[in-house]
């Protein structure tokens, strides 16, 4: 096949995508407004510098800029003449596939996409209902996320649903020995508002002040880092929380390594691609009841549920499996298998094998 795909080439889950399909012989171009070097996957870099920005925290002026470029591309996906062509992210990126005209049109929903843009103003849910209509197929990452995406689309076009796979040989158990004295206490996830961090940092106060040994590993950035500091040095727990500020994905798995105990108290997910790795890791998670998270995780036996925006509740699940560390053993061990079970890189390729496979007969 000839696959092209209009995506975020500096995105993790494309390049997983275009690796994937690269690597069983077919030839996958991306065209993105950033720029990357994936092997074997040719990029068309479109150069925006200057007022345009597809961001989703950018002004609606700003981020309706790239409109400008459909006409380039358009004859961009025409000189390419693939036997796919395949949006991810149903605003920006859909949008610039469904005015190519082009088909077969795949366009995959990815989260905010779908469960924030349409309701913040009536013209982006305008644009995301056509961005669906023009797709031949739609995709999303989760039933909830799938639901959501259904409501917005008026035929009886179907949503399939095809997770963000994890590599499951990469996120792996850690084979050191762990500390089993100091709790090492983690988070991976960008620093803003919908993540709910700032929940986990009052519920680790709740637990130190208990007189519980652990220390709180925050891995990633935003635009909260500076807030998020400010919150641990008010409660006087600068000494024992890290912020280690933005990763390569490469060292995601590193620093699950060091965490005993995983939290996301996230106050919208659409999936929970942190929660699959450090399941897959054997690490217990602790998750809002939010979104797709309920999806990945099986409440009292891979991880518990909690509620959104309750510090208390995430307090008390924390010390549970600080003073049990055998059900930390156990919820590790269940987490890992249910991972195997359900969301494994090439078990989620496969299904996107068979969309792709569908479509061209």
């Amino acid at each position: 096949m000839k696959i092209c795909y209009l995506a975020d080439a500096g995105s993790i889950h494309t390049q997983k995508w275009a690796k994937h399909f690269a690597s069983k012989g077919n030839e996958v171009h991306i065209i993105s407004f950033r720029n990357a070097d994936i092997q074997n996957v040719e990029v068309h870099f479109l150069n925006v510098h200057g007022f345009i920005s597809i961001s989703p925290v950018a002004s609606l002026l700003s981020r309706a800029g790239y409109i400008l470029w459909a006409r380039k591309i358009k004859r961009l996906v025409n000189k390419i003449n693939p036997d796919i062509l395949h949006a991810h992210w149903a605003t920006s990126y859909g949008l610039l596939a469904a005015l190519t005209g082009f088909h077969p049109f795949i366009l995959s929903a990815w989260g905010s996409d779908i469960l924030i843009s349409p309701g913040s103003n009536r013209l982006m849910k305008i644009i995301v209902e056509f961005n669906l209509k023009k797709a031949d197929v739609v995709t999303a990452t989760s039933g909830t996320l799938s639901i959501a995406t259904k409501k917005l689309i008026y035929d009886e076009k179907p949503v399939h649903i095809i997770p963000f796979g994890v590599d499951t040989k990469l996120f792996s158990p850690s084979e050191s020995t762990p500390n089993t004295k100091e709790v090492c206490i983690g988070v991976v996830k960008s620093l803003e508002e919908e993540y709910g961090i700032e929940y986990l940092i009052r519920a680790f106060n709740i637990v130190i002040d208990k007189g519980f040994d652990c220390k709180l590993l925050i891995v990633g950035s935003g635009s909260l880092k500076e807030k998020l500091i400010s919150l641990t040095k008010k409660l006087r727990l600068s000494k024992l929380v890290t912020f280690t500020g933005k990763i390569n994905n490469d060292d995601i798995v590193n620093y699950l390594h060091r965490m005993d105990i995983f939290v996301t108290p996230s106050l919208s997910e659409s999936f929970g691609v942190a929660v699959v790795e450090a399941s897959s890791c054997e690490i217990p998670v602790i998750a809002s009841d939010v979104g797709g998270l309920p999806e990945v995780i099986v409440d009292g036996e891979t991880g518990f549920l909690i509620p959104p925006r309750n510090e208390a509740a995430i307090a008390e699940k924390i010390i549970k499996l600080i003073e049990q560390p055998g059900l930390r053993k156990n919820i590790g061990s269940n987490g890992r298998k249910f991972v195997l079970d359900n969301y494994d890189w090439n078990l989620c390729a496969k299904k996107m094998e068979e969309v792709y496979e569908s479509i061209l007969k």
